[in-house]
């Protein structure tokens, strides 16, 4: 976001098993409760539309509100109990649609002498390959074990004893690994399970580190389902992305997940599939940095803890409530805030990412370059106002849209003095989602020199706000973010998966 760049675009010791509770209380008071201990750990086209001028309409638009569908106003303020309001969505399937290779596939195994983790592999698999791969595993154990984290479930006799178990199969590195749970635990209060995975075998000799990393996510997964083996898939993915990336850090992985993540921003931060490292680890990486007590992956998973539920005996799928967006919002509450809150300031963050770092937003956000920056809708001069745009893509739950009104010397060549200077910001977008809205000055170090929000009003499909003080800025940086439905009674949930986008349009005039 320099004055350089007129048109910002993307470059390219083992822990005893839980014992039974006495029944507790209520839902809603366990969720209270959960709450509260959350907020103890929180502690104190893809390249950027043209830039090329269109013709100014001749004032501001109307309102878009009377072209949408589905809007319906009447629920806006609906309560929680609403009876009309749809079912909380089932989640995922209790039976693994990955299952463990049959024992005879796979007569090759070692195991640790000191941690409880193994490596099955076939036959025809070079032995040096099954040790480099236990070599992972325990190294990802370890740096979990100084983290604090809970070690995965033990699965009985499954592969032959108690101990995490990975398997290895023939053939390169083709795609992501596959990761699998076993049945839902006997005993266990809340849903828990032990887990697997199954990967290629690593070149041993031939160096790099996509290995270890797989390693680290295959065991960060089976974390997480001990935790609560019916947290929502894009939930584990992250937080198993993230985890990876402490544990085994890879820079080839990781620079590829974040550039492709953040060249489709409009996505919802639940999109990834399990198995393959994504981008968006960056979501629980800024709730290390924003509310975090300095030790890293404790908010993440301490939302899922908290969103552990039990799901009757016999269901085909886990009981998908609450889930990590409900254990994130009673926290939030407890703060004075809001998801909407969050997620823009979210947005916010992952703008100054990469080669467009500040230092002040993100921790280590340098280290990513080019690959880092997001994708910009648009790059308007200052001098082409009045504008309207619209995205390339309309924008999913969670997901974040980015604008750029360029205000260096060439945007804003032949336009009055910026020191009493005003830009008119108006924004229009489809019913029934919310939108959050922030204006970022960006000075000409490339940093943040102010903000103004303009919140999203339950019922209203239309924001605007005047911003002024605009001398000595490279530029504006417009942040939106679809904060999910305005329909109260129906919060953003991500077993909702596919989710349905939507798109808006930005009124800029001075």
């Amino acid at each position: 976001m320099s004055p350089e760049r007129p048109c910002p675009t993307h470059a390219r010791p083992q822990e005893p098993e839980r014992s039974p509770a006495p029944p507790g209380p209520p839902a809603p008071q366990r969720r209270a409760r959960g709450a509260l201990a959350l907020i103890a750990a929180f502690g104190g086209a893809l390249a950027a539309a043209a830039c090329a001028p269109d013709a100014p309409p001749p004032g501001p638009p109307p309102s878009a509100a009377s072209a949408q569908v589905d809007a319906r106003p009447d629920d806006a303020g609906a309560p929680d109990d609403d009876p009309d309001a749809a079912a909380p969505a089932d989640g995922r399937p209790v039976v693994s649609p990955v299952q463990r290779p049959d024992a005879r596939d796979v007569p090759q195994r070692a195991c640790s002498f000191t941690l409880p983790v193994c490596v099955h592999a076939p036959a025809d698999v070079p032995g040096a390959a099954v040790l480099e791969g236990l070599a992972h595993l325990e190294a990802a154990m370890r740096a979990y074990d100084a983290l604090g984290l809970p070690r995965p479930l033990p699965d009985g006799e499954r592969g032959g004893d108690p101990s995490y178990d990975l398997y290895l199969e023939r053939g390169p590195r083709r795609g992501p690994l596959r990761v699998g749970h076993d049945m839902r635990a006997l005993g266990e209060r809340f849903d828990a399970a032990s887990a697997f995975a199954v990967a290629a075998a690593p070149a041993p000799g031939r160096g790099g580190c996509a290995g270890a990393s797989d390693a680290a996510y295959a065991l960060a997964h089976a974390v997480a389902a001990r935790l609560d083996a019916g947290a929502e898939e894009g939930a584990i993915a992250m937080t198993a992305s993230y985890l990876a990336a402490i544990a085994a850090p890879c820079p080839a992985e990781e620079l590829a997940a974040v550039d492709a993540f953040q060249r489709a921003p409009e996505r919802a931060l639940t999109g990834a599939a399990l198995g393959a490292l994504d981008g968006a680890l960056l979501f629980p990486w800024y709730l290390d940095d924003a509310y975090g007590t300095g030790t890293p992956a404790q908010v993440a998973m301490s939302l899922l803890a908290i969103a552990a539920q039990p799901t009757p005996a016999g269901a085909a799928r886990f009981r998908g409530e609450p889930d990590v967006f409900d254990a994130l919002r009673a926290s939030l509450r407890a703060r004075g805030k809001d998801l909407g809150d969050l997620l823009l300031d979210f947005a916010v963050a992952r703008a100054f990412l990469g080669s467009r770092s500040d230092g002040a937003h993100l921790s280590d956000a340098a280290r990513f370059g080019d690959s880092g920056r997001v994708r910009f809708e648009w790059s308007l001069p200052y001098a082409t106002l009045p504008r309207r745009v619209a995205p390339l893509r309309p924008i999913e739950p969670t997901g974040a849209t980015y604008l750029w009104l360029d205000l260096s010397a060439e945007g804003a060549a032949g336009a009055a003095d910026l020191a009493a200077a005003e830009i008119t910001f108006v924004a229009d977008w489809e019913l029934p989602a919310l939108f959050r809205w922030a204006i970022v000055k960006v000075d000409r170090q490339g940093a943040e020199a102010g903000r103004v929000e303009v919140a999203g009003i339950f019922g209203s499909s239309r924001a605007q706000r005047t911003v002024v003080g605009l001398d000595g800025l490279a530029g504006l940086l417009i942040v939106g973010v679809n904060a999910g439905s305005m329909i109260r009674s129906r919060p953003f949930d991500p077993d909702d998966a596919p989710f349905m986008p939507h798109a808006y349009a930005v009124w800029l005039s001075r």
